[in-house]
């Protein structure tokens, strides 16, 4: 009676064609039946105890792994902080770095001019430099050639002399006094001219 009375509660039982007893088969069937049934509940039971376990671990979890996110969280905001204040770092060293160049390239550039300006009023000082000793070498040369004909032709008309003056005719050349004034030339020019 036990047995009918726990399998009409889990599952309804045929029992209108089975009779007062039934074949061994058929208890078989209807023991089977409550095995089943029990299992199952018993299954139920375990798994709603695990649920409810695992929803304690979860909270359990959820308890001890909020700190650490809220630590990882803060971690994270400071590491953003210090990655924006790097960035801005880096953009002003690299802005600087990039001004400075340019301005090291406009002075270069500047001071290049500058050297060209200088090479070119040296040439010009050179040029000038040298026209104004050829100049005065040959205004040298040519008083020293007046001086030494005058001083020639003093010589030519003092009373000890003939009275002949000792110049050459015109278009003549005197070969002895332009080699006087070539040596005292080369004498006194600058070894640079």
């Amino acid at each position: 009676m036990r047995t009918r009375l726990l399998s009409f509660l889990v599952l309804p039982l045929p029992q209108a064609a089975a009779g007062p007893t039934g074949t061994p088969i058929q208890v078989a069937a209807e023991v089977s039946t409550v095995v089943i049934a029990v299992v199952s509940v018993l299954l139920l039971v375990v798994a709603f105890a695990l649920v409810l376990q695992v929803k304690k671990l979860i909270r359990s979890l959820q308890e001890h792994v909020k700190p650490v996110t809220d630590r990882a969280r803060v971690a994270a905001e400071n590491v953003e902080f210090i990655t924006a204040v790097v960035r801005q770092d880096v953009q002003k060293v690299r802005s600087s770095v990039s001004g400075l160049s340019n301005r090291l390239k406009e002075a270069s550039d500047r001071m290049e001019e500058r050297v060209e300006e200088f090479n070119a009023l040296m040439d010009v000082v050179q040029d000038e430099a040298e026209s104004v000793l050829l100049d005065t070498a040959a205004v040298v040369r040519g008083v020293r050639a007046g001086a030494q004909t005058m001083g020639q032709r003093v010589v030519g008309a003092t009373p000890e002399g003939d009275g002949k003056e000792s110049t050459p005719p015109e278009g003549e050349v005197d070969p002895e006094g332009e080699d006087e004034v070539d040596e005292a030339m080369a004498r006194e020019a600058p070894e640079g001219a």
